[in-house]
């Protein structure tokens, strides 16, 4: 059983800034996000709504591993790093604010947000394609390392779209765009097929 959770709200979320491989911190609330969901979670463990968790795996990001962390007070599991759950790299737009780079790169920024199969970068990034083997490369290592255990991944609002696309067969256009700190859960079948138990809930 798979559970992902996005990192808390973060500076650069407020402010309107591309993070992708850069990083701002996590806001207050953003804090405060992650605590909630750590609490909520472990009351859920407590009462058997949840199975226990046998570990976190979240992005190197900061803003990741600081909700992992936070989550981690509440759930006492071990904690994994994992660099293929990292979210895009965006290049140089990285640190730009939204309303730059559209006016910048109108039909870029249109495909990114509304036309994933025809974004092609040209700011230094990755592309969706590549993101998406990435970030499924480093789930089946921890899917085989776990085997029938429960997780936890901390991730990103991409990445976690295109992760939960790639193991259920979804178009990822399927797949809400994550709020911060909401719980998707993914479970495995006897079969090996991964199924939606429900996405994008806040729990707290």
């Amino acid at each position: 059983q798979v559970y992902f959770v996005r990192h808390g709200q973060t500076v650069w979320n407020v402010e309107k800034r591309m993070q992708g491989w850069q990083n701002s911190p996590l806001t207050s609330q953003g804090v405060l996000e992650a605590d909630l969901l750590g609490k909520a979670m472990a009351q859920m463990v407590q009462d058997s709504d949840i199975d226990d968790i046998d570990r976190i795996d979240t992005s190197p990001s900061k803003r990741a591993i600081q909700t992992a962390e936070h989550l981690n007070h509440f759930l006492n599991t071990k904690l994994e790093t994992v660099p293929e759950f990292q979210e895009l790299n965006m290049g140089d737009w990285e640190g730009q604010y939204f309303a730059a780079i559209e006016a910048k790169d109108p039909k870029e920024w249109h495909d990114f947000w509304f036309d994933q199969s025809h974004y092609q970068p040209h700011n230094g990034g990755e592309t969706f394609d590549e993101l998406s083997k990435r970030v499924r490369t480093g789930f089946d290592r921890v899917a085989e390392e776990v085997k029938d255990g429960t997780i936890v991944i901390v991730s990103h609002r991409i990445a976690i779209r295109f992760l939960i696309s790639s193991l259920v067969e979804e178009n990822v256009l399927e797949i809400p765009d994550p709020k911060s700190t909401s719980l998707s859960h993914i479970r495995r079948d006897e079969r090996g097929v991964y199924a939606v138990d429900f996405l994008n809930r806040i729990v707290y």
